[in-house]
């Protein structure tokens, strides 16, 4: 008989596909090798795949007491289809509603009852399943989430609730400008693709949605060749490989193959009228996909254009400026494509000098008007690995790591790897990448406004303008 130990699902874990976290840039010289003499134990990588196709990737970390646990499933809205957006994501509220073992209730009670984490994210590429435990816990936590994977019912009654609890988290995501913000620069760069599709979803959408489409899209979709089940922390990897076995060892069939032919690139200037203070905009143009073999210099860029209080955006836009308080680069890494995002916030009047301050910022790096000397490339060097090492301090993070390399590369990269590439990154390496990328997608420039300005005023003309001058540069 199997002890039940419970968690809490309340964890929000790193999202890899969200912005780059941003450290100060007062950070002290570190050679090389001193990062061998700062790092933990050495963790230990496994992989498996089972006998009905689950992958298990698995990072053993001596001396930690807890072990964090992801479940990727290879399905989210890229497999949805024209009036039943947002259906993924009720998939995976609706994974928490009960099962043949335990009501909604019961789970949510066992969830709460011993003080560790457990939740689910939709992101664009695929849902998440996740959990944070003690050690002694792992295998509790692996049954909680095959049985919710593997034999959830969907009740009628608790769909047509959870459906009301989306429609009112849509409410609250229409309150947010920045939510709206990337809706809209991902419309502008791929208007006839599913990587434009909102994650959660329109009321009108999730209302018409039923039990039916749910048992259907999880069982074309929940396959067990599209699951990837990482842990990562005080594990074992057989164990696990055992436990994973014990959880989904039922799970059978294949799912029908899926094109990964890139997106449609068009771009394109959207308004979004809201009584703002402020106008909330972003500018973005094409990056290729997270597996592109610069990925570690498309990092370095973005942390020089936008990553922290020495980057060009925030020393021009703010210091020089007075424009924003704050402004960001960020990179979205998908499996099909990606997208560079600078985004910041102004007053309506000033938003047009900041908008064409950013796009000049962008033309004079891909031009080479403005080089790059060796200090800051060493900066911004020093900071994306920075935040890679921070990272790998959470556990969190860690499992995180594991599974989104399963996902997009099929393989693990060691950490030390990872530094080692981006500490290989030259400026010939930026200038040929700034040419590719920032002048070559200069065509397919996104601008996106929400705030207190009009679709068919002044200030919507004056963005057709700026728009037509830089993308008719490219």
């Amino acid at each position: 008989m199997k002890s039940y130990v419970s968690l809490t699902r309340n964890w929000n874990p790193f999202d890899p596909h969200g912005p780059t976290p941003v450290f100060g840039p007062f950070l002290a010289p570190i050679h090389h090798a001193d990062w061998h003499e700062a790092m933990l134990t050495t963790p230990k990588t496994n992989w498996t795949r089972l006998d009905n196709g689950v992958r298990v990737v698995t990072e053993q970390v001596d001396n930690c007491v807890s072990a964090g646990i992801s479940v990727i499933v290879d399905a989210g809205p890229q497999d949805e289809v024209p009036g039943k957006i947002g259906l993924a994501h009720l998939c995976e509220h609706a994974a928490f509603l009960g099962t043949p073992l335990r009501s909604s209730r019961d789970l949510a009670l066992l969830i709460d009852a011993a003080g560790g984490c457990f939740g689910a994210f939709t992101a664009p590429d695929y849902t998440c399943f996740y959990s944070h435990v003690l050690k002694e816990y792992v295998s509790y936590a692996f049954d909680l989430m095959g049985d919710i994977l593997v034999a959830s019912k969907y009740p009628e009654e608790c769909l047509e609730r959870e459906k009301d609890v989306i429609c009112q988290e849509i409410i609250g995501y229409q309150d947010s400008s920045d939510s709206i913000l990337l809706d809209l620069t991902k419309q502008n760069l791929w208007p006839d693709d599913t990587l434009s599709n909102s994650v959660i979803g329109s009321i009108e959408d999730v209302r018409g949605l039923n039990r039916s489409d749910v048992i259907q899209f999880v069982s074309r979709q929940y396959t067990p060749d599209r699951l990837i089940v990482a842990a990562a922390g005080g594990i074992e990897h057989e164990e696990v490989v055992e436990q994973v076995q014990d959880a989904f060892w039922t799970l059978r069939g294949q799912s029908t193959p899926r094109s990964n032919t890139p997106p449609e690139i068009k771009g394109g200037v959207s308004i979004h009228t809201m009584p703002t203070a402020q106008c909330s905009f972003s500018v973005a143009i094409p990056t290729p996909p997270f597996a592109d073999e610069n990925r570690y210099t498309l990092h370095v860029m973005n942390n020089l254009i936008g990553g922290g209080m020495s980057s060009r955006l925030y020393q021009t836009l703010r210091e020089t400026h007075g424009l924003v308080y704050s402004v960001q680069s960020s990179v979205l890494s998908y499996r099909r494509g990606g997208a560079l995002i600078i985004s910041g916030a102004t007053s309506a009047d000033q938003l047009i000098q900041g908008v064409t301050l950013v796009l000049m910022q962008l033309m004079s790096l891909a031009m080479w008007e403005s080089p790059i000397d060796e200090e800051e490339l060493w900066k911004s060097k020093m900071q994306v690995r920075s935040q890679s090492r921070l990272a790998t301090d959470m556990i969190s993070n860690r499992v995180s790591r594991i599974a989104t390399q399963e996902f997009h590369l099929n393989t693990r990269i060691d950490d030390e790897k990872i530094l080692e590439d981006i500490d290989s990154v030259t400026i010939e390496d930026l200038q040929k990448l700034a040419f590719e990328v920032l002048l070559n997608g200069m065509k397919h420039l996104s601008i996106a406004v929400v705030g207190p300005v009009q679709p068919d005023g002044a200030t919507y003309d004056d963005l057709i303008d700026i728009h037509s001058s830089f993308a008719g540069s490219a």
